[in-house]
């Protein structure tokens, strides 16, 4: 019986203080929005940050702008390339044949 009341004790002070920190929580943040001047450190880092990602993008850019790619392609085949890789296989089955 002892147990359970301290128990039971235990859970109420717990949630009496998860309770409270919550009340904090919520006071704190009212009373930052109601100051100005972490409104203007807000905006000044906010300011900041835009800066960065637009020296980002423009790296990126720049970066993809300087960037070559080498595709290496097979050369392709004329006419006469064709007509001789022709010849020469009618020649060498022909010639197989022959034997």
């Amino acid at each position: 019986m002892k147990n359970l009341e301290e128990h039971q004790r235990e859970m109420r002070e717990r949630n009496l203080a998860a309770s409270s920190d919550d009340a904090v929580v919520v006071r704190t943040v009212r009373k930052q929005r109601q100051e100005p001047s972490d409104i203007n450190a807000l905006k000044k880092k906010i300011a900041e940050l835009e800066k960065q990602v637009l020296a980002l993008e423009a790296e990126n850019h720049r970066l993809r702008a300087q960037r070559t790619i080498v595709v290496e392609r097979p050369a392709e085949k004329s006419y006469e390339d064709t007509v001789r890789e022709q010849r020469h296989n009618f020649f060498k089955y022909s010639n197989a044949r022959r034997y």
